[in-house]
Parts: structure tokens; sequence; C-alpha cells
């Protein structure tokens, strides 16, 4: 059931079913990315999360309650969804940087990404999202950038051992090396 104190997450999603149909994957991938980033400008720089040197892990899903409940009033992942992610993947596989790409293990790992990435960067980092896990229990996935994870010279099983306790890690390094 849609209750007031969930209504703007909820309008958010059914913002992206519609933007999907209207304007199609590739703007809303776009337009995701650009809330991101916009609210990691009214945030400011920093980070969020638990902190293991330099790598960062998010223990909770952001977002993660909200999706799972829109997920169950449509019965299955919304095929919106997966065209945005398909639409990101695929700019990642064909990227001469597809490191600066995120993993994502649902829709909301677009705008989520686009804000760690963004307050990183005005911190002096840069971020490499290296895996992150669906929040939906009975869709056991998890997303990896494989690319991400040799760029940083670490290996998915290092990986993994921070998925057991988090939803996303990203490694950070300081923005000036490459």
């Amino acid at each position: 059931m849609i209750r007031l104190e969930n209504m703007l997450p909820k309008a958010l999603l059914t913002g992206v079913l519609k933007m999907v149909d209207l304007d199609g994957p590739e703007k809303t991938l776009k337009w995701l990315e650009d809330i991101g980033k916009d609210l990691a400008e009214i945030e400011g720089a920093g980070f969020e999360g638990g902190r293991d040197d330099n790598i960062l892990y998010l223990p909770i899903c952001p977002f993660g309650g909200e999706l799972i409940e829109f997920i169950e009033i449509y019965g299955e992942q919304p095929a919106q969804f997966k065209q945005v992610i398909e639409v990101s993947d695929k700019k990642r596989d064909n990227s001469d940087n597809p490191w600066d790409y995120p993993a994502l293990s649902n829709i909301l790992g677009v705008l989520h990404y686009s804000y760690v990435k963004r307050r990183a960067e005005m911190a002096g980092f840069k971020i490499f999202n290296l895996g992150c896990r669906s929040p939906m229990k009975d869709y056991d996935y998890i997303a990896y950038n494989e690319q991400a994870i040799e760029k940083v010279n670490m290996t998915r099983e290092e990986v993994d051992k921070y998925l057991e306790k988090a939803y996303c890690v990203f490694k950070i390094e300081p923005a000036n090396t490459e």
C-alpha cells in the first residue's frame, strides 16, 4: 500500500517507468545520473558507510526497502528498470574507461552511484564501484564491474568478502592517480 510517508520514493520509481516509456532508457539513465549529481552538490563532499582503509562499503542498501515494496506492487521488476540497467551496462562495455561505470544490481544504483561518485570528486577522490548486491531476497543477484576490480588490483573473492556484509563496495583513491 502506498502511504503518504512513502509516497515520494514510489513517485520517483513511477517516474522512472514513465520516463522510459516517454523518452527511452538512455534519457532516463541521464536523468537519474543528473539527480544523483545534484543531490551530491547539495550534500557536499564526503563519504557514507563503512570504511576499511581505502574500501568503502554500505552495510544497508540505499532505498532498498522502498524498491522492494515497489517491485512487490508489480509482482516483478518492471521491464523499464531492466532497460535502463542494460543501457548503462552497454555504455560500460563500449567505453575506453569501463572502470568509471557502476556495477548495477538495481535501478536506483544509477542514482546512488552518481551521488557517491560526485561527492568523492568534490572531496578530491576517485571511486571505483566494484560490486553491488541486490536487496531483493528472492533475487540473489550480485553485479560486478570486472574492469574496475582489475583496475584496482583486487579479486572478485576480495569483493565478495565485503559483499557478505554490505550491499555496495567501492575502492577509493586520490583523484590524481591513474
